[in-house]
Order: C-alpha cells, then structure tokens, then sequence
C-alpha cells in the first residue's frame, strides 16, 4: 500500500505545488454584498497599452461562473466543474482582443444562490484574474476593478414553484430560470466605451493565506461553440404570421397590444445558450420555455414531431423588453432544447424578433467514428447514440443535459465504452474518474451517487462500477500511471462489502445505503427490503460485487500484485459458491434475486454469466433463457442492456446483437433524435440519456467486429458479426490513426477490406479462420 501512496503522492505534487505558489491574484467581491444569495454582478477593468504584446496569458476563475469579455468580445466562460480540493482557473491568452491604446477587460459574475445547479460548489460569490508576466501584474484583480451589481436578474427558482405551476412533474438539477428586464440592464457594459463611473471600487477578499478554493489549472479543453439554427414553426398564435420553413434569421413582427405565442422547432435536440434579438416592443415580456418534446399528459410525452392539441412542460426564462434597437436575451447557463416556445404580451408599440440563434456548447470531440451501413434505420440508431454521447458531454459526463447535467458512475461505465471507441481524447473521461474520487466517504470510503454534487448519500453499486470504469478504461488504454494513484479507493470500496457478507449464506447483507442497479418498468430494480434502504440478501447486488470483484482482480494482475489478486478471488469463488448454493432455482435454471425465492430478473442472471457462475459450458444456454423467459420480475432497460450486450460477447453469441434493439428502434419510431433514458415509453423521462448510448460502441465493436486484441489496443482484432447486413462501412479512431474496414457480401462470400494505421498489427477471425493484418490496406474474400 506505501508504493500506491507514494505515486499518488508524486502524481498531485505538481499541482498542489503549482496551487498553493501559482496564485497571486486576491480574489474581488462585490463590496456588502451577501456572498451566497443569487445574484450578478458585473466586473471591469480599463488600461492603456502602448503596444501589444504577442502573448498574454492570463489566468481566470470564479464563483459560481464567470463570462469574460476583452473589448466586447466574449472570450471564455467558466471555470470548469470540480470541487473545493481542485477548482478550476482558465488560462487564456487575450494577446488577440487586444489594441493599440485603450483597453478593457470585463467579466459577468454570477452565484445562482440556492437554486444553482447541483453540480456547482459554491463557497461565496468571487473573481480571480492573474497574469503570468510580472510586467502585467497592474491587471491582476485588486481593489482598482470595477464592480457593479445587476438588478435587471432575477431568479426564477424551481423550488418556490407552486404545484401546478411547475415547470413539470420530478427530479431537476439544472438550476434557475432567468427573469431579465431589460429596462434596468446596463446596455454595452462590456464595450470600452461604456461609462462605469458610478460603478464601486471591488472588495479584494482576505483569507489569511486559507482561500476556499484550491486552484488547479483546467484539465480539459473549452467546449466546441457552434451556431445551430431552428427549422421551423410549427404553430404560431394570437397574430396573423404562417408556420413553416424558418431558420431563426428571418424577422417577425408581433403587433402591439397583442398576446401570441410562437412555437419552434430545432428538429434534433441541442443544448447550449439560445440568443434572442429583438427591436422595438417596450415593456414586451418574452416568456421562452425549452422542452424535449410535448405532453399528451402529465409524464407521457407524444412522438416527437407531434404539437398539435399538445401541452408543453419545460424550463423557461423571461425577458422584459426595453424597446430599443438589437436587444440580446441569453440565460447564465446552458439549455437543453429542441422545442422552444415564446409565449409573448405586447404593449402599445410592435415587437420585432430579428433572430433567434442557439450557440451550441459541449465537449469538442474530435473527428468521431462512423458506421454505415445498407439498413437505413441501423444507421440511424448508430447516429442518435454518438448524438446522445456528444449532447452528454461537457465540462463532465452527464447522465441528461436536461434534467440534471451530473456525472453518475454507473451511468460512465457504458459512457467510458462508447467514447473509448469514438474518440482518442481521453481528457474528460480521465477528468470524471479522477473527480469523483473526490467525493469518498471517509467513514465507508464509498462516493456519492454523482459528483461533482452536492448530494449527500453514498451509492454503493456507482462506486463499484467506478472501479469497472477503470478497467475498461486501462484495457483501452493501457494507461497504468492513471490507475495506480487510486487502489486505496479500490481497496475501501471492495472492503466495504466483504464486511457485509451475511455469515449465514456468504451472500452480502443487510446495507444500509443507496444501492441502485437499474430502472425497471415496475418497481425498480434497487434490491432492498424496505424504503429505508435497508437491503437483505439481494443476489442482485450480490453479483453485482462478484463481477466488481473479478475487474478488480484483472486489475491486480496487471499491476503485478499477485497477492491482492489471489486475496480477491478467493473471495470472489466464495461468494459464486454461495449464490449457486442459495439462489439457484433447478426448475426454472435461473438465479433468483434473494435466496430461495421466486423473485426473478434478467440482471441478476446476466450477471452470473459476465462472472462465471455457470460453468462456461453452460453459459450459452442461460443466456437462451435469460432472452426468452416470459416471468421476469424484472427487465433490463435500455442502460442494462450494455451488461446483456457483454453477456453475448462473452458466451461468443454476437451474432444476438442485431435482433435484440427493440429499444433503439423504439426511440426512432418515437421521433427521438437521441436515446431515451430506459426504453420503456411510460418510464423515460429524458430524451437524451448517455447510459443508453451504447450502440455506437457496440456496432463498432461487435458488428464490424473492431476489438481491441492486447491491452492498450496494441493490436486489433477484426471479428464481424454482420447478421443480414450486405453492406457496412466503419472507421474507428485509434491512437495510430483510424481503422477502416469495408464489408460486401457478394453472393455466398464476404468481401472484406480492412485498412490498419502505421505500426498497427492485428488478426482477421471469420469462420473459425485466422488471417494475420498488417499496417496499410488488407483485402481478404472468404466463404460465408
């Protein structure tokens, strides 16, 4: 354990280091101002430069967030997500904004109070600008900024809605709505121009060498910025305007006096900051409400192109309009959307929308993989699921853009998967599992369900699938300085649970904390005897553990520490013994989930596959029965389904996976442009649900037969596994260069061209025939 303490130790020197010496910067407040309530508030700083420089790095934080503008341009906004112990300062370079003579640097500020988004810590309401090059230091945040408090904001706040006025009906983290009049909005406050002579001096903030925040610099990079325009409105009331074909750039005039309503459509679902402009129509309000889709009823959502005779829940905002020329509305934080609904009351002059324009934010992958392929709706199921990866990526991993924006570690095991095989750029993914590290209970060393969050329970089962993560991350990888740093946590979380085996059957116990597994269409798969969590010889976590402990210990093995492995596999063959001894059901040929009951899932029984309960000659046919049992009490959902996916990779039966997307074709004929969060229509709340993503690793992996064939994907195996397919083109990144392959079915042959990057090797398996592939173009024919 000393060694792994050691390299931990040597890994965060630097940035320790580098946090406590780096910073020299105080951080400015708003003088009197209460620190945690909502608010926004509105920094400046001018200055005269003779000549401009060819760089100037500056460093840039805040508390919650900050908008920072050089010369009314909009150069970043931040910080990124974390915590006290590593929070985030941007490094920019302003050299580009910069001009010969006078120059100002503004930034927007704002704390969302008790209704900011569950992800963000908050310790008061700051900003902190630094300068590398001394001979800037006049720049560095000080008492000589300006400051100025907005009172055009204020919160629409989610939590002090009445019932029936709520923006729908369940769980919500996103944070406020923005209510902004723009009569009291100080108009062109980030130009140079602007007179801030009525603005305070800001209040350098004095922490005795003990700020709150412990500043590290961004690990990841600024999010992909993009214009994303609507298609069409699809119905307009209250004034006489056509619906259609409309690209968010073409004007429309809504008379005075006048109560309307204008209902646009993004055709896709897009998250980012939607722009409205407007002229004229003083003392308007704008209500703009964002949904995924319409309602039939409270909770059942229609197909998605539908509108008619529909009700939309959602988030909105509201901007009051001050009447003058090219007024620009934009939220504090990101929107998730594809329908967005203004509802609009006009007073005695007209109110011209001149454009409504989203401005796409999220992770900037680059160049992704592609699958094409001769079944046109296969396709599409492969083009939602890398939509729905890109549309839950950002400053971390999200379960739903929409709803929560949080990083679970259950849903990263699939997510890890998809973007393994969709891109190079490991940088979020590392960024997620070194975070939610951070978030261990000292006393049980497990973490909380998501993080960074301000949630306040453990979740068991997350922190062993965290440890899941790992594996399939350095399987990938091969990237053991990454792992090394956290066997401590390993070893805490695996230790937690041999404490709860129960002595009597060596299945795991009574627990007393979140265990979660899956969403069920009945009554969840979360096993438990009670609704205080207090759980009894579930078989289903049980397993759940067994198959943690079997990652761990291929884990071990690759370290080399063949004593923890021989330690946790013991215990792993101990606990298998007892589930085949407690749970086993002759007649049916199925695990139970508790002992001796007659209480069945496919969970339970697809993870007695994935750890070698079953003798591996036995394998294949519970998998036949796992598939078509008819008395389940429980269903895999769309998420669970990647451990059924695994299941037939492991029993050599991929050749399944083509007939079992019911819940992907589903999502299509729905009218969903991204994967829903379980598959069962009454049950998905979200539209766009990461852990449900994972055909596009899946058709990459098992149907074009693209598999790593060594750790670090050193080599490739090329298995396809086409099903009725007789046409398929895919690539897939990899740290060489891309994989190619192109597949025809021609007649009773495969044609097969497979193109491997330089100093990449790999193995052909078709038909139980081995066909050694080297770097550059391989071409092989073989029998069907």
């Amino acid at each position: 354990m000393k060694k792994y303490l050691i390299i931990l130790l040597l890994l965060l020197s630097p940035l320790l280091v580098q946090a406590q010496t780096k910073k020299n910067a105080p951080w400015i407040s708003y003088p009197s101002a209460n620190v945690t309530d909502y608010g926004v508030y509105h920094f400046r700083k001018t200055f005269d430069l003779k000549e401009i420089p060819e760089n100037l790095l500056v460093h840039v934080s805040a508390d919650n967030r900050y908008n920072l503008f050089v010369n009314g341009q909009r150069v970043s906004y931040g910080p990124a997500k974390g915590d006290f112990k590593t929070y985030n300062y941007d490094v920019l370079d302003i050299a580009p904004y910069l001009t010969s003579g006078d120059n100002v640097i503004a930034a927007l500020v704002y704390n969302g109070g008790k209704d900011k988004p569950l992800a963000f810590f908050s310790a008061q309401t700051a900003f902190m600008l630094d300068v590398e090059e001394e001979d800037f230091d006049f720049l560095r945040t000080n008492g000589s900024w300006k400051v100025f408090e907005n009172p055009a904001y204020s919160v629409i706040s989610y939590q002090e809605m009445l019932f029936d006025e709520r923006w729908f009906y369940g769980f919500y983290a996103c944070g406020g709505g923005d209510q902004v009049d723009g009569n009291k909005y100080p108009w062109g406050w980030e130009e140079l121009q602007f007179d801030e002579s009525c603005w305070l001096n800001a209040e350098p903030l004095h922490f005795d060498g003990n700020a709150p925040w412990n500043l590290v610099p961004r690990k990841i990079p600024f999010m992909a910025s993009h214009s994303v325009y609507p298609q069409r409105i699809k119905e307009i009331t209250g004034f006489d305007e056509k619906s259609g074909a409309w690209n968010g750039r073409s004007k429309i005039t809504i008379p005075s006096n006048t109560e309307a309503t204008v209902l646009i459509d993004f055709e896709v679902l897009t998250m980012g900051y939607p722009e409205l402009t407007t002229s004229g129509g003083e003392n308007s309000s704008i209500k703009i409400k964002y949904a995924e889709a319409l309602y039939e009823e409270v909770n059942l959502k229609a197909h998605r192109d539908s509108v008619a005779n529909l009700t939309m829940y959602g988030v909105w905002d509201i901007f009051q309009t001050d009447g003058k020329a090219s007024r620009t509305f934009r939220p504090l934080w990101k929107r998730t959307f594809r329908y967005v609904k203004l509802e609009i009351e006009t007073q005695d002059t007209p109110l011209e929308i001149l454009s409504f324009i989203n401005e796409y934010s999220g992770y900037p992958y680059p160049d992704m993989a592609t699958f094409v392929s001769d079944d046109s709706k296969l396709n599409e199921v492969f083009t939602i699921s890398q939509r729905t990866l890109q549309m839950c990526s950002g400053e971390t991993y999200y379960d739903t853009p929409y709803y929560e924006q949080l990083s679970y570690g259950g849903d990263n095991r699939p997510i890890a998967n998809i973007s393994t095989y969709n891109s190079t750029d490991d940088r979020l993914l590392r960024e997620v599992l070194r975070l939610y590290t951070q978030s261990e209970n000292n006393e049980t060393g497990l973490f909380k369900s998501a993080y960074p969050s301000r949630f306040d329970f453990d979740q068991g089962t997350w922190s062993m699938a965290w440890i899941q993560t790992l594996l399939d991350y350095y399987e990938m990888r091969g990237d053991m300085d990454f792992i090394l740093p956290f066997v401590p946590n390993m070893e805490k979380i695996l230790g937690f649970y041999e404490r709860h085996l129960d002595e009597e059957t060596g299945l795991i116990g009574t627990v007393r904390n979140k265990n979660f597994i899956d969403w069920s269409i009945t009554k969840g798969s979360i096993p438990r005897a009670n609704d205080q969590m207090e759980m009894v010889q579930s078989t289903m976590l049980t397993m759940y553990y067994v198959h943690t402990l079997d990652c761990a210990v291929k884990l071990y093995n690759y370290m080399g520490d063949g004593e923890k492995s021989k330690q946790w596999a013991r215990i792993s063959e101990e606990i298998k013994s007892a589930v085949r001894e407690n749970s086993w059901d002759e007649e049916k040929g199925l695990f139970s989930d508790y002992p001796n009951s007659q209480v069945f899932s496919q969970h339970t029984n697809i993870l007695a596959i994935l750890s070698d309960v079953v003798p591996e000659n036995e394998q294949k046919d519970l998998l036949k029965r796992v598939l078509s049992f008819k008395d389940f009490d429980e269903m895999a959902s769309s998420y669970f389904s990647f451990f059924l996916f695994k299941a037939m990779q492991k029993t050599d039966q991929e050749e399944l996976y083509l007939e079992n997307l019911d819940f992907w074709y589903d999502f299509l004929d729905r009218g969903l442009t991204t994967c829903g969060e379980t598959g069962f229509p009454s049950h998905d709340r979200s539209d766009s649900h990461a852990w449900s993503a994972h055909p596009a690793y899946y058709l990459l992996n098992s149907v074009a037969g693209i598999k790593s064939a060594e750790v670090g994907f050193k080599s490739v195996l090329i298995s396809p596994h086409l099903g009725s397919l007789t046409d398929l083109k895919a690539s897939m990144p990899h740290p060489n260069g891309a994989i190619s392959i192109e597949y025809q079915v021609i007649g009773k042959e495969l044609v097969a061209q497979i193109e491997l990057p330089e100093g990449l090797l790999g193995i052909w398996e078709f038909n139980e025939e081995e066909i050694a592939l080297k770097p550059g173009v391989n071409r092989i024919r073989q029998k069907l």
